[in-house]
């Protein structure tokens, strides 16, 4: 026995919309997407008729770190450096007790599926977010970030990492990749990526995020080189900028994702679209930063495939994909928002290898998706609208399960 939902719109793959369409769900598996007179379902079949809503897929946030829920509300002060802020945060995370820190992951979640948002690809330095994702009804990446924080030698610490993998649950995939390009080095971290793609696993990374690490690559100054430098030494022979220099080093794989790329050119956009690299922007946070402004409209015009992510909720609170998509609507409106929308969907699910399961309603992919209601004009486009409204949310499902129900 299976659901079919009804609702007045649906989101299809293509972007169009389907008016008075209908879902069939069996157990976590979509089975039929259509009109309600065509869907396939049997007599025993329940019916859930979700009214004048919305049915589209589960967002996919592209780039979180749950275990920094606990500093919820720290910010950068004005006269303060990027590293600097940095090290305060890691340092508080640091000192609270880990009791604390599993339970702000857990409210966490709960936000985030709040928001209709039903994966996530989670960034994590601790660990800490691996075991509560295994419990919670979302779908997550988890990306092990290698960041050494002792005099031990790199190949110990990642071969270490390596091996406390564990195994994870069929909602969970795991992938690898130094917290920033600056973390690990090159030799390092070439080994890392080769070890990866023998293992068909994902590679990402922070890279060219501030003007500290712009600075760092280009100039060895600033404040980020002083504080690594005073550890160790800068491993990297080079004059240029971290994107430029990571692709001539070849630290960038083939597929891989990269979070922020706020300093980078235009060339080296061409060039990561050549690799077929997801960059995934944080619009709201870079802005909350003082960081220079992801370059957009090139990044378009260079055919690279953007995803969007809401890095952690230490300086903006809330984690939510459609005040992302709100946000950027505002800087840039003449962009389609069937494009943006693919963005938090199908960019976003062929990011992580999983365009064939996830960011669509279609026939033979997981039951991942959300219904949502909103005051609509029938002159206007609904998806220009849903991006400008404040969506309420009547269903979330995640794998076929019903986690948020309110029709």
């Amino acid at each position: 026995m299976g659901t079919v939902y009804f609702a007045k719109w649906i989101l299809l793959p293509s972007g169009e919309i389907l008016n008075n369409g209908a879902i069939a769900v069996c157990n976590n598996l979509i089975t039929s997407v259509g009109s309600r007179s065509k869907v396939r379902r049997s007599i025993n079949d329940r019916i859930v008729n979700l009214g004048d809503s919305l049915l589209l897929p589960g967002f996919i946030n592209m780039h979180t770190h749950l275990e920094e829920s606990i500093v919820r509300g720290i910010i950068k002060k004005p006269d303060e450096t990027f590293a600097s802020y940095d090290i305060k945060k890691n340092t508080r995370i640091k000192q609270a007790p880990v009791d604390t820190i599993l339970s702000a992951i857990r409210l966490e979640i709960r936000e985030l599926l709040a928001q209709g948002i039903t994966t996530i690809v989670d960034s994590s330095r601790s660990g800490l977010s691996l075991p509560i994702l295994k419990e919670e009804s979302i779908r997550a990446c988890i990306i092990h970030e290698l960041h050494p924080d002792s005099s031990e030698p790199e190949e110990n610490f990642i071969r270490k990492k390596l091996e406390k993998t564990g195994i994870c649950n069929k909602n969970i995939v795991q992938g690898w990749g130094p917290h920033s390009l600056y973390s690990l080095t090159p030799q390092s971290q070439r080994s890392l990526i080769h070890h990866l793609h023998n293992r068909n696993q994902l590679w990402a990374a922070h890279i060219a995020e501030s003007s500290e690490e712009l600075q760092a690559f280009s100039e060895r100054t600033g404040d980020l080189y002083f504080h690594i430098t005073r550890k160790k030494e800068w491993p990297f022979d080079t004059c240029t900028g971290p994107v430029n220099y990571a692709l001539s080093e070849n630290l960038i794989p083939e597929n891989g994702i990269c979070f922020h790329c706020n300093y980078i050119t235009g060339r080296e956009l061409e060039k990561l679209a050549d690799k077929n690299v997801s960059i995934v922007l944080c619009y709201q946070y870079t802005k909350q930063m003082g960081h220079k402004p992801f370059p957009l409209e090139i990044a378009l015009n260079k055919n690279i495939s953007l995803c969007l992510g809401t890095e952690g909720v230490a300086a903006q609170g809330f984690m939510s994909l459609f005040d992302e998509l709100f946000s950027i609507k505002n800087s840039y409106p003449h962009i389609p928002a069937k494009q943006m929308i693919n963005w938090v969907t199908q960019n976003a699910a062929n990011a992580i290898n999983a365009g064939h399961l996830l960011g669509s309603l279609s026939e033979g992919k997981f039951a991942d998706m959300m219904a949502v209601r909103f005051s609509h004009n029938p002159h206007e486009d609904i998806l220009e609208e849903l991006i400008i409204s404040d969506p309420e949310m009547i269903m979330v499902m995640v794998d076929g399960e019903e986690v948020i129900v309110n029709y």
